[in-house]
């Protein structure tokens, strides 16, 4: 039998490669120090030369949501070209792309990672600012950089020692995204009144006999499925059956249908797309029509759906396997788990807003949030993986006084905050902000946070619904009114939670912080501006935005 080896394309280092090299043939040639190959001679005192050493961790001082875009770009205007692409992304580490910030910014740097588009939350500008960035590195003098991947990392992007086990134990289906569980969907009950604006669902998965094991503040990934419908219009437009067979990235084979379905983003459209129609275009005036895309500094077509793309360029069919080779791989969605696992020992439970909008005059839906509330139906399949979030944890300590900020769905993780609350009994004082549109449409778990205030595991919760009054009044305008005693608190040793809209509610709130600081904590404006970074390096300042 052959010894397997790690490819120069594979994302290590020379010295990386050599000892995986050395390790793979050291364990198939029976290698194990009685007579057999050697181990590659690695100390381990010797962290240089292991797979993924600790190192300091890095300072990213525009890794926040809340800052501006030109904030960021300034604060890594003096970095490396990788970490000023990362200042461009929604700092979010959402997941929803497939990376984190920093290991999509770098894929990026390296030429391994050709779309641009895949930070959704940074939306048209983050585009916009790559292309510039890249711009520019290209017109800059060619120094020799070398961007070596990021080791393991978690949600927050902070790096793990990543060492070769001897014997690796086998993952537990649906301890990841490349191995997840088939759960059960149990139901999807809605939460808002059936009038209101909004579509928001309580959703309940069964982990079946799975052993998997969470912790209020993790979140779940969803493999979700796309549209049948949609599905359904793309293959018609291709002339197909859908029973086509088709080899996938990863080598797999299935039927075209399955793959449309479950395999590939359809809701938006890259540039080599549009590339690749005009290749294959045999009408004139959709050659032009795609030649003025092409073009465009920014595509008009970017967030059309399959099915839109194909309607308009119907002479445009390229080979199958090359349209499918443009299309993205469908990433998960990460939701925040509103569950305590003490109080529902096999089943997860979320908060999902169902997306729908309108787009280049088409109401388009969610693809997750309408795969699990709206198309799913108790007992089906739902492909799942846990995200543990480790630095949004209740105090370890129980006496310590929490704050939780959660408007909308961002409620999600105090719902599982609250519920382990109240399982153990956790005597300290507790405190949630909690806001939406409006008190009779959807006032979130209205019914379950009275019982948790009966019950003592919520102590106090502050109410704001922006379209009650007539002047619009937010969870950041509550606190403001409530600053003295949030001071006191804070004062007090309490570990502050926000929870929610990444883009205006978690910079309004930090900003609410600051001006709390100053008025009564006594604090300078400079002194204020830096207050909650203080509170987050002593780890008493938590964010889970999106």
């Amino acid at each position: 039998m052959s010894t397997p080896y790690i490819p120069e394309t594979a994302p290590f280092s020379t010295s990386q490669r050599a000892w995986l090299n050395g390790y793979f043939a050291a364990i198939l040639t029976g290698g194990n120090g009685e007579g057999g190959a050697t181990m590659p001679a690695l100390a381990l005192d010797q962290p240089s030369a292991t797979l993924a050493a600790p190192v300091a961790e890095e300072d990213f001082p525009w890794h926040d949501s809340s800052l501006p875009l030109a904030e960021r770009l300034q604060l890594a205007s003096e970095k490396p070209y990788a970490r000023k692409l990362m200042a461009a992304m929604a700092q979010l580490d959402c997941g929803a792309c497939g990376y984190l910030c920093q290991t999509y910014s770098e894929a990026i740097a390296r030429g391994d990672e050709k779309d641009l588009t895949k930070c959704s939350p940074g939306g048209a500008e983050t585009v916009k600012t790559i292309r510039q960035l890249m711009q520019i590195e290209a017109a800059t003098p060619s120094t020799v950089t070398t961007v070596t991947p990021t080791p393991v990392t978690t949600t927050q992007g902070s790096a793990m020692t990543a060492t070769p086990a001897a014997t690796p134990a086998k993952e537990i289906p649906g301890s990841s995204r490349d191995n997840p569980l088939s759960a059960r969907l149990v139901s999807s009950t809605l939460l808002t009144h059936p009038e209101a604006p909004k579509d928001t669902r309580h959703v309940v998965i069964d982990l079946l006999d799975s052993g998997l094991k969470y912790e209020p503040g993790d979140s779940l990934g969803i493999l979700p499925q796309n549209d049948r419908d949609l599905v359904s219009a793309i293959i018609d437009l291709l002339g197909a059956t859908g029973g086509e067979m088709v080899t996938l990235a990863t080598g797999k084979r299935t039927s075209l249908r399955h793959a449309l379905t479950c395999e590939f983003t359809l809701g938006r459209s890259r540039p080599d797309l549009f590339t690749l129609l005009a290749q294959h275009v045999t009408a004139a005036d959709e050659k032009s029509a795609l030649e003025q895309v092409i073009a465009a500094d920014e595509n008009p077509l970017a967030t059309a759906d399959l099915a839109e793309v194909l309607e308009r360029f119907p002479s445009a069919r390229p080979p199958l396997a090359d349209l499918l080779a443009t299309l993205s791989r469908l990433q998960p969605r990460l939701y925040s788990i509103s569950s305590s696992q003490k109080a529902h020992p096999s089943e997860v439970h979320l908060t999902v807003g169902v997306v729908r909008f309108e787009s280049l005059g088409r109401w388009r839906s969610g693809v997750a949030s309408n795969f699990l509330g709206v198309r799913s139906l108790p007992g089906d399949e739902v492909r799942v993986f846990l995200q543990a979030s480790p630095k949004f944890r209740l105090p370890a300590d129980p006496q310590t006084p929490v704050i939780m900020i959660g408007p909308g769905t961002g409620i999600a993780p105090f719902r599982a905050f609250l519920e382990e609350r109240a399982a153990t009994g956790a005597a300290s004082r507790s405190w949630l902000f909690f806001g939406n549109q409006h008190f009779e449409y959807d006032f979130l778990y209205k019914d379950e946070l009275s019982q948790f205030l009966e019950c003592e595991a919520l102590t106090k919760l502050d109410l704001a619904f922006s379209r009650d009054t007539a002047e619009k009044v937010y969870v950041q305008h509550r606190m403001l009114e409530q600053g003295a005693e949030i001071w006191r608190w804070i004062e007090d040793g309490a570990h502050l939670y926000v929870c929610g809209d990444a883009k205006r509610m978690a910079g309004d709130v930090n900003r609410a912080l600051q001006t709390i600081a100053k008025s009564h904590g006594g604090l300078s404006a400079e002194a204020a501006e830096g207050f909650t970074a203080k509170l987050a390096k002593e780890k008493r300042y938590h964010k889970d935005v999106y």
